[in-house]
Protein backbone atom coordinates (compact mmCIF):
# COMPACT_ATOMS: atom_id res chain seq x y z
CA UNK A 1 0.00 0.00 0.00
CA UNK A 2 1.38 3.43 -0.85
CA UNK A 3 0.71 6.66 1.03
CA UNK A 4 -2.06 7.66 -1.37
CA UNK A 5 -3.90 4.36 -0.94
CA UNK A 6 -3.63 4.70 2.84
CA UNK A 7 -5.21 8.14 2.62
CA UNK A 8 -8.13 6.78 0.59
CA UNK A 9 -8.70 3.89 2.98
CA UNK A 10 -8.71 6.23 5.97
CA UNK A 11 -11.28 8.52 4.39
CA UNK A 12 -13.68 5.65 3.65
CA UNK A 13 -13.11 3.99 7.01
CA UNK A 14 -14.18 7.03 9.03
CA UNK A 15 -17.13 7.69 6.75
CA UNK A 16 -16.33 11.34 6.16
CA UNK A 17 -16.51 13.20 2.88
CA UNK A 18 -12.99 14.59 2.62
CA UNK A 19 -10.30 15.14 0.03
CA UNK A 20 -8.56 11.92 -0.82
CA UNK A 21 -5.09 13.17 0.24
CA UNK A 22 -5.87 14.79 3.58
CA UNK A 23 -4.05 11.97 5.37
CA UNK A 24 -0.90 13.01 3.49
CA UNK A 25 -1.17 16.72 4.24
CA UNK A 26 1.91 16.52 6.47
CA UNK A 27 3.86 15.27 3.47
CA UNK A 28 2.97 18.43 1.55
CA UNK A 29 4.99 20.57 3.97
CA UNK A 30 7.55 18.38 5.74
CA UNK A 31 8.13 19.51 9.29
CA UNK A 32 11.75 18.42 9.31
CA UNK A 33 14.56 20.27 7.59
CA UNK A 34 15.42 19.04 4.12
CA UNK A 35 17.69 19.96 1.24
CA UNK A 36 14.62 21.70 -0.20
CA UNK A 37 14.04 23.72 3.00
CA UNK A 38 17.24 23.52 5.12
CA UNK A 39 15.96 25.49 8.14
CA UNK A 40 19.14 27.56 8.29
CA UNK A 41 17.50 29.56 11.09
CA UNK A 42 17.80 26.49 13.34
CA UNK A 43 21.27 27.08 14.78
CA UNK A 44 21.41 23.59 16.29
CA UNK A 45 21.41 22.04 12.81
CA UNK A 46 24.21 24.01 11.20
CA UNK A 47 27.81 25.10 11.76
CA UNK A 48 28.22 28.35 13.69
CA UNK A 49 29.54 30.16 10.62
CA UNK A 50 26.75 28.98 8.31
CA UNK A 51 25.85 32.52 7.26
CA UNK A 52 29.36 32.95 5.83
CA UNK A 53 29.09 29.88 3.62
CA UNK A 54 28.56 30.01 -0.11
CA UNK A 55 25.68 27.52 0.04
CA UNK A 56 23.83 29.76 2.53
CA UNK A 57 24.20 32.76 0.22
CA UNK A 58 23.16 30.84 -2.90
CA UNK A 59 19.76 31.66 -4.43
CA UNK A 60 17.45 29.11 -6.00
CA UNK A 61 14.30 29.60 -8.06
CA UNK A 62 11.16 28.13 -6.55
CA UNK A 63 10.71 24.47 -7.46
CA UNK A 64 8.17 21.76 -6.57
CA UNK A 65 9.05 19.23 -3.90
CA UNK A 66 8.25 15.68 -5.02
CA UNK A 67 7.79 13.21 -2.17
CA UNK A 68 8.11 9.45 -2.59
CA UNK A 69 4.83 7.80 -1.63
CA UNK A 70 5.66 4.09 -1.47
CA UNK A 71 6.23 2.27 1.81
CA UNK A 72 5.22 -1.34 1.10
CA UNK A 73 8.01 -3.93 1.15
CA UNK A 74 6.33 -6.72 -0.83
CA UNK A 75 4.72 -6.99 -4.22
CA UNK A 76 5.78 -6.03 -7.72
CA UNK A 77 8.70 -3.71 -8.40
CA UNK A 78 7.84 -0.08 -8.94
CA UNK A 79 9.21 2.46 -11.42
CA UNK A 80 10.86 5.57 -9.91
CA UNK A 81 9.85 7.63 -12.94
CA UNK A 82 6.18 6.71 -12.63
CA UNK A 83 4.32 9.83 -11.37
CA UNK A 84 1.93 7.52 -9.51
CA UNK A 85 4.69 6.89 -6.97
CA UNK A 86 5.07 10.56 -6.06
CA UNK A 87 3.19 13.32 -4.27
CA UNK A 88 3.43 17.06 -4.92
CA UNK A 89 1.81 19.39 -2.37
CA UNK A 90 -0.10 16.42 -0.97
CA UNK A 91 -1.61 15.47 -4.33
CA UNK A 92 -0.65 12.85 -6.94
CA UNK A 93 2.17 13.96 -9.21
CA UNK A 94 1.33 14.42 -12.87
CA UNK A 95 4.87 14.08 -14.18
CA UNK A 96 8.08 12.38 -13.00
CA UNK A 97 10.92 14.16 -11.22
CA UNK A 98 13.31 16.08 -13.45
CA UNK A 99 16.24 18.49 -13.26
CA UNK A 100 13.94 21.28 -12.07
CA UNK A 101 12.33 19.42 -9.18
CA UNK A 102 13.49 18.59 -5.65
CA UNK A 103 12.95 15.05 -4.37
CA UNK A 104 12.42 13.77 -0.84
CA UNK A 105 12.35 10.18 0.38
CA UNK A 106 10.84 10.55 3.89
CA UNK A 107 11.46 8.16 6.75
CA UNK A 108 9.54 4.95 6.08
CA UNK A 109 9.99 5.13 2.31
CA UNK A 110 10.85 1.88 0.57
CA UNK A 111 12.16 1.45 -2.97
CA UNK A 112 11.55 -1.97 -4.47
CA UNK A 113 12.82 -1.52 -7.99
CA UNK A 114 14.12 -3.41 -10.99
CA UNK A 115 17.83 -3.93 -11.68
CA UNK A 116 17.86 -0.85 -13.90
CA UNK A 117 15.46 1.90 -12.87
CA UNK A 118 17.36 5.20 -13.19
CA UNK A 119 15.69 8.30 -11.85
CA UNK A 120 18.30 10.55 -13.47
CA UNK A 121 18.90 14.24 -12.90
CA UNK A 122 17.06 16.06 -10.10
CA UNK A 123 17.83 19.27 -8.20
CA UNK A 124 17.88 18.98 -4.37
CA UNK A 125 17.87 15.48 -2.84
CA UNK A 126 16.87 14.45 0.70
CA UNK A 127 17.09 10.87 1.94
CA UNK A 128 15.20 10.34 5.20
CA UNK A 129 16.27 8.38 8.27
CA UNK A 130 16.74 4.71 7.56
CA UNK A 131 15.86 5.00 3.85
CA UNK A 132 18.05 3.02 1.45
CA UNK A 133 18.30 4.10 -2.19
CA UNK A 134 19.51 1.20 -4.39
CA UNK A 135 22.28 1.72 -6.91
CA UNK A 136 19.92 0.97 -9.79
CA UNK A 137 17.92 4.15 -9.07
CA UNK A 138 20.94 6.21 -10.23
CA UNK A 139 19.99 9.63 -8.87
CA UNK A 140 21.97 12.59 -10.25
CA UNK A 141 21.43 15.62 -7.98
CA UNK A 142 22.69 19.02 -9.16
CA UNK A 143 21.70 20.91 -6.01
CA UNK A 144 21.93 20.34 -2.26
CA UNK A 145 22.10 16.78 -0.91
CA UNK A 146 21.09 15.75 2.61
CA UNK A 147 21.30 12.13 3.80
CA UNK A 148 19.82 11.62 7.25
CA UNK A 149 20.99 9.15 9.92
CA UNK A 150 20.90 5.52 8.78
CA UNK A 151 19.89 6.65 5.30
CA UNK A 152 22.07 5.67 2.39
CA UNK A 153 22.44 6.19 -1.35
CA UNK A 154 24.28 3.31 -2.99
CA UNK A 155 25.80 5.36 -5.83
CA UNK A 156 25.69 9.14 -6.02
CA UNK A 157 29.17 10.06 -7.19
CA UNK A 158 29.04 12.82 -9.82
CA UNK A 159 28.72 16.44 -8.71
CA UNK A 160 28.57 19.19 -11.33
CA UNK A 161 26.74 22.44 -12.03
CA UNK A 162 27.16 26.18 -11.51
CA UNK A 163 25.61 26.66 -8.05
CA UNK A 164 27.17 26.61 -4.58
CA UNK A 165 25.73 23.60 -2.74
CA UNK A 166 26.07 21.54 0.40
CA UNK A 167 26.63 17.79 0.52
CA UNK A 168 25.49 16.61 3.93
CA UNK A 169 25.72 13.09 5.31
CA UNK A 170 24.60 12.65 8.92
CA UNK A 171 26.16 9.16 9.13
CA UNK A 172 29.35 10.14 10.93
CA UNK A 173 31.04 6.75 11.50
CA UNK A 174 33.31 6.36 8.48
CA UNK A 175 33.66 2.60 9.09
CA UNK A 176 29.96 2.10 8.35
CA UNK A 177 28.52 1.55 4.88
CA UNK A 178 26.16 4.52 5.24
CA UNK A 179 29.12 6.92 5.18
CA UNK A 180 29.97 5.91 1.61
CA UNK A 181 28.28 7.67 -1.29
CA UNK A 182 29.84 5.79 -4.21
CA UNK A 183 32.73 3.65 -5.39
CA UNK A 184 34.17 6.66 -7.24
CA UNK A 185 33.34 10.31 -6.54
CA UNK A 186 34.18 13.12 -8.95
CA UNK A 187 33.60 16.80 -8.22
CA UNK A 188 33.42 18.71 -11.51
CA UNK A 189 31.79 22.03 -10.71
CA UNK A 190 32.01 25.30 -12.62
CA UNK A 191 35.25 27.17 -11.76
CA UNK A 192 33.47 29.61 -9.41
CA UNK A 193 31.10 27.04 -7.88
CA UNK A 194 31.60 24.95 -4.76
CA UNK A 195 30.46 21.89 -2.84
CA UNK A 196 30.76 22.06 0.96
CA UNK A 197 30.75 18.81 2.90
CA UNK A 198 28.86 18.57 6.18
CA UNK A 199 29.29 15.38 8.20
CA UNK A 200 31.24 12.54 6.58
CA UNK A 201 31.67 11.74 2.88
CA UNK A 202 33.46 8.50 1.99
CA UNK A 203 34.35 6.89 -1.34
CA UNK A 204 35.20 3.21 -1.61
CA UNK A 205 37.85 4.02 -4.20
CA UNK A 206 38.76 7.20 -6.08
CA UNK A 207 37.78 10.74 -5.15
CA UNK A 208 39.06 13.69 -7.16
CA UNK A 209 38.34 17.37 -7.76
CA UNK A 210 38.43 18.05 -11.50
CA UNK A 211 37.04 21.61 -11.51
CA UNK A 212 35.61 24.08 -8.99
CA UNK A 213 35.99 24.11 -5.19
CA UNK A 214 35.51 21.31 -2.68
CA UNK A 215 35.19 22.52 0.93
CA UNK A 216 35.43 20.17 3.89
CA UNK A 217 33.26 22.13 6.30
CA UNK A 218 33.74 22.66 10.05
CA UNK A 219 34.33 19.32 11.81
CA UNK A 220 33.49 17.46 8.59
CA UNK A 221 35.50 14.53 7.21
CA UNK A 222 36.50 13.61 3.66
CA UNK A 223 37.46 9.93 3.42
CA UNK A 224 38.59 8.57 0.03
CA UNK A 225 39.36 4.90 -0.55
CA UNK A 226 42.85 3.54 0.03
CA UNK A 227 43.48 2.03 -3.39
CA UNK A 228 43.96 5.11 -5.59
CA UNK A 229 45.54 8.55 -5.86
CA UNK A 230 43.41 11.55 -4.94
CA UNK A 231 44.03 14.42 -7.36
CA UNK A 232 43.33 18.12 -7.02
CA UNK A 233 43.46 19.20 -10.65
CA UNK A 234 44.37 22.67 -11.97
CA UNK A 235 41.54 25.22 -11.67
CA UNK A 236 40.43 23.57 -8.43
CA UNK A 237 40.62 24.14 -4.71
CA UNK A 238 40.42 21.78 -1.76
CA UNK A 239 39.69 23.78 1.40
CA UNK A 240 39.68 22.40 4.95
CA UNK A 241 37.77 24.45 7.51
CA UNK A 242 38.12 24.45 11.31
CA UNK A 243 38.10 20.92 12.69
CA UNK A 244 37.93 19.35 9.22
CA UNK A 245 39.81 16.12 8.43
CA UNK A 246 41.14 14.45 5.29
CA UNK A 247 42.28 10.82 5.52
CA UNK A 248 41.89 7.57 3.61
CA UNK A 249 39.70 4.79 4.96
CA UNK A 250 42.85 2.74 5.60
CA UNK A 251 46.59 3.23 5.31
CA UNK A 252 47.72 3.04 1.66
CA UNK A 253 51.33 1.86 1.59
CA UNK A 254 51.82 2.49 -2.14
CA UNK A 255 51.39 5.41 -4.58
CA UNK A 256 50.66 8.97 -3.47
CA UNK A 257 47.74 9.77 -1.18
CA UNK A 258 47.05 13.31 -2.40
CA UNK A 259 48.50 15.15 -5.41
CA UNK A 260 47.86 18.91 -5.61
CA UNK A 261 48.06 20.73 -8.94
CA UNK A 262 45.46 23.30 -7.90
CA UNK A 263 45.14 24.88 -4.45
CA UNK A 264 45.21 23.27 -1.02
CA UNK A 265 43.91 25.71 1.58
CA UNK A 266 43.29 25.51 5.33
CA UNK A 267 40.70 28.16 6.12
CA UNK A 268 40.02 31.21 3.98
CA UNK A 269 40.48 34.95 4.62
CA UNK A 270 36.78 35.36 5.45
CA UNK A 271 36.53 32.01 7.29
CA UNK A 272 39.93 31.62 9.00
CA UNK A 273 40.72 28.59 11.14
CA UNK A 274 39.63 28.86 14.75
CA UNK A 275 40.89 25.37 15.65
CA UNK A 276 43.12 22.73 14.09
CA UNK A 277 42.21 20.96 10.88
CA UNK A 278 44.00 17.78 9.82
CA UNK A 279 45.47 16.02 6.80
CA UNK A 280 46.24 12.49 7.98
CA UNK A 281 48.51 10.68 5.52
CA UNK A 282 49.62 7.11 4.89
CA UNK A 283 53.10 5.79 5.61
CA UNK A 284 54.76 4.29 2.52
CA UNK A 285 56.68 1.06 1.96
CA UNK A 286 58.83 2.66 -0.75
CA UNK A 287 59.22 -0.68 -2.54
CA UNK A 288 60.17 -2.65 0.56
CA UNK A 289 58.90 -5.30 2.89
CA UNK A 290 56.46 -7.38 0.84
CA UNK A 291 56.49 -9.88 -2.01
CA UNK A 292 53.49 -8.15 -3.56
CA UNK A 293 54.91 -5.51 -5.96
CA UNK A 294 51.70 -3.48 -6.09
CA UNK A 295 51.51 -3.14 -2.31
CA UNK A 296 55.23 -2.42 -2.04
CA UNK A 297 54.98 0.72 -4.13
CA UNK A 298 57.97 2.74 -5.33
CA UNK A 299 60.66 4.94 -3.79
CA UNK A 300 58.94 8.09 -5.08
CA UNK A 301 55.64 7.44 -3.27
CA UNK A 302 54.56 10.18 -0.86
CA UNK A 303 51.61 10.97 1.35
CA UNK A 304 51.21 14.52 0.05
CA UNK A 305 52.75 15.84 -3.16
CA UNK A 306 52.28 19.47 -4.17
CA UNK A 307 53.34 19.75 -7.81
CA UNK A 308 55.31 22.72 -9.21
CA UNK A 309 51.99 24.19 -10.40
CA UNK A 310 50.30 23.68 -7.02
CA UNK A 311 49.63 26.06 -4.14
CA UNK A 312 49.30 25.57 -0.37
CA UNK A 313 48.24 28.14 2.26
CA UNK A 314 46.91 28.38 5.83
CA UNK A 315 44.54 31.16 6.88
CA UNK A 316 44.31 31.15 10.67
CA UNK A 317 42.76 33.46 13.24
CA UNK A 318 45.46 32.29 15.70
CA UNK A 319 48.38 30.32 14.17
CA UNK A 320 49.44 29.21 17.65
CA UNK A 321 46.17 27.38 18.30
CA UNK A 322 44.45 26.91 14.93
CA UNK A 323 46.75 25.08 12.54
CA UNK A 324 46.87 22.70 9.63
CA UNK A 325 48.13 19.47 11.23
CA UNK A 326 49.88 17.02 8.90
CA UNK A 327 50.50 13.58 10.44
CA UNK A 328 50.07 9.80 10.05
CA UNK A 329 46.50 8.52 9.91
CA UNK A 330 47.13 5.77 12.49
CA UNK A 331 45.16 3.18 10.49
CA UNK A 332 45.87 -0.40 9.42
CA UNK A 333 46.70 -1.06 5.78
CA UNK A 334 43.33 -2.60 4.99
CA UNK A 335 39.83 -1.34 4.31
CA UNK A 336 38.40 -1.86 7.79
CA UNK A 337 39.17 1.61 9.13
CA UNK A 338 40.69 0.13 12.30
CA UNK A 339 43.56 1.68 14.21
CA UNK A 340 46.94 0.00 14.09
CA UNK A 341 48.52 -0.96 17.41
CA UNK A 342 52.15 -0.07 16.75
CA UNK A 343 53.17 -1.81 19.98
CA UNK A 344 52.22 -5.14 18.41
CA UNK A 345 54.65 -4.70 15.52
CA UNK A 346 58.00 -6.42 15.70
CA UNK A 347 61.01 -4.28 16.51
CA UNK A 348 62.42 -5.11 13.06
CA UNK A 349 59.27 -3.92 11.29
CA UNK A 350 59.15 -0.75 13.33
CA UNK A 351 62.77 -0.05 12.44
CA UNK A 352 62.49 -0.86 8.71
CA UNK A 353 59.10 0.68 8.10
CA UNK A 354 58.27 3.16 10.84
CA UNK A 355 54.76 4.53 10.80
CA UNK A 356 55.96 7.96 9.71
CA UNK A 357 54.91 10.04 6.72
CA UNK A 358 56.77 11.84 3.95
CA UNK A 359 55.75 14.62 1.59
CA UNK A 360 56.98 16.79 -1.29
CA UNK A 361 56.27 20.51 -1.26
CA UNK A 362 56.91 22.39 -4.51
CA UNK A 363 55.17 25.30 -6.17
CA UNK A 364 53.69 28.25 -4.29
CA UNK A 365 53.83 26.90 -0.75
CA UNK A 366 53.67 28.66 2.62
CA UNK A 367 54.04 26.66 5.83
CA UNK A 368 52.99 29.45 8.18
CA UNK A 369 50.50 27.86 10.58
CA UNK A 370 51.40 24.22 9.80
CA UNK A 371 52.14 21.58 12.44
CA UNK A 372 54.04 18.42 11.48
CA UNK A 373 53.90 15.16 13.42
CA UNK A 374 54.83 11.51 12.66
CA UNK A 375 57.24 12.73 9.95
CA UNK A 376 60.27 10.75 8.75
CA UNK A 377 63.78 12.11 8.91
CA UNK A 378 64.22 14.10 5.66
CA UNK A 379 60.53 13.37 5.11
CA UNK A 380 59.65 16.90 4.01
CA UNK A 381 61.27 17.25 0.59
CA UNK A 382 61.55 20.77 -0.85
CA UNK A 383 63.61 22.36 -3.65
CA UNK A 384 65.06 24.78 -1.10
CA UNK A 385 64.42 23.70 2.51
CA UNK A 386 66.10 26.83 3.88
CA UNK A 387 62.98 28.87 3.05
CA UNK A 388 61.33 27.21 6.04
CA UNK A 389 63.10 29.67 8.34
CA UNK A 390 60.79 32.49 7.27
CA UNK A 391 57.69 30.61 8.45
CA UNK A 392 56.24 29.92 11.89
CA UNK A 393 55.60 26.18 12.23
CA UNK A 394 54.99 23.70 15.03
CA UNK A 395 56.29 20.16 15.50
CA UNK A 396 54.75 17.27 17.41
CA UNK A 397 56.48 14.81 19.73
CA UNK A 398 56.42 11.80 17.36
CA UNK A 399 58.64 13.02 14.54
CA UNK A 400 61.76 11.05 13.62
CA UNK A 401 64.17 13.75 14.70
CA UNK A 402 64.46 17.41 15.51
CA UNK A 403 62.75 19.97 13.23
CA UNK A 404 65.87 20.57 11.11
CA UNK A 405 66.22 16.80 10.59
CA UNK A 406 62.80 16.55 8.98
CA UNK A 407 63.62 18.65 5.90
CA UNK A 408 65.56 17.43 2.87
CA UNK A 409 66.55 18.76 -0.53
CA UNK A 410 64.40 17.51 -3.42
CA UNK A 411 66.99 16.41 -5.96
CA UNK A 412 64.77 16.76 -9.04
CA UNK A 413 61.27 18.14 -9.66
CA UNK A 414 58.44 15.68 -9.17
CA UNK A 415 55.56 16.34 -11.53
CA UNK A 416 53.44 13.17 -11.60
CA UNK A 417 50.88 12.79 -14.31
CA UNK A 418 47.44 13.86 -13.20
CA UNK A 419 45.34 10.75 -13.25
CA UNK A 420 41.89 9.44 -12.85
CA UNK A 421 41.38 5.74 -13.35
CA UNK A 422 38.71 5.81 -16.05
CA UNK A 423 39.82 6.65 -19.57
CA UNK A 424 36.53 8.41 -20.32
CA UNK A 425 36.68 10.84 -17.41
CA UNK A 426 34.78 14.03 -18.35
CA UNK A 427 36.59 17.18 -19.33
CA UNK A 428 36.84 19.84 -16.62
CA UNK A 429 33.52 21.67 -16.43
CA UNK A 430 35.16 24.88 -17.62
CA UNK A 431 36.16 23.19 -20.89
CA UNK A 432 32.85 21.48 -21.65
CA UNK A 433 30.36 22.45 -24.33
CA UNK A 434 26.72 22.86 -23.32
CA UNK A 435 26.01 19.40 -24.73
CA UNK A 436 28.83 17.85 -22.71
CA UNK A 437 27.59 19.57 -19.55
CA UNK A 438 24.14 18.10 -20.07
CA UNK A 439 25.65 14.61 -20.33
CA UNK A 440 28.20 14.90 -17.51
CA UNK A 441 25.92 13.28 -14.98
CA UNK A 442 25.93 10.11 -17.12
CA UNK A 443 29.60 9.46 -16.37
CA UNK A 444 28.72 7.13 -13.48
CA UNK A 445 26.56 4.23 -14.49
Amino acid sequence: MNLMTKATATAFAIGVCMPIFVACSSAAEPAEATAHDPHFQDKALWPADVEKTAYFKESWPKAPLMIWARTERTGAAVEPKDPANWLVAGKPATEPPNANTDVYFPEGSFLRVRDKAPLGKVRHLTVGRGVRIPKSVAIRPTGNVWIKERGTVAEVGAFSGEKDVFLRNDNKDFTKEEAALANKILFNKAPNASVEIIGVVKAHDELSVLCGTLIVGPDAELVPGNRSVQTIFPETRLILMSGAKFYKRGNQTWANDLVVAGELLAGTPDRPLTKDCTIALSWKRKGRGTDQPHAAGRPDDYGLLVRPDGKMRVNSADPGKARLVIKWNGLKSDESGTLEDVNKLSADERAQMPRKVCLVLQGDVSLDGVMFDNVLKSGIQMPDPTVRRKWTMAFGARNQGEPDDLFGVLQAPLNPKLQYDAADVPKPYSQQTDEEKSKSEDYYK
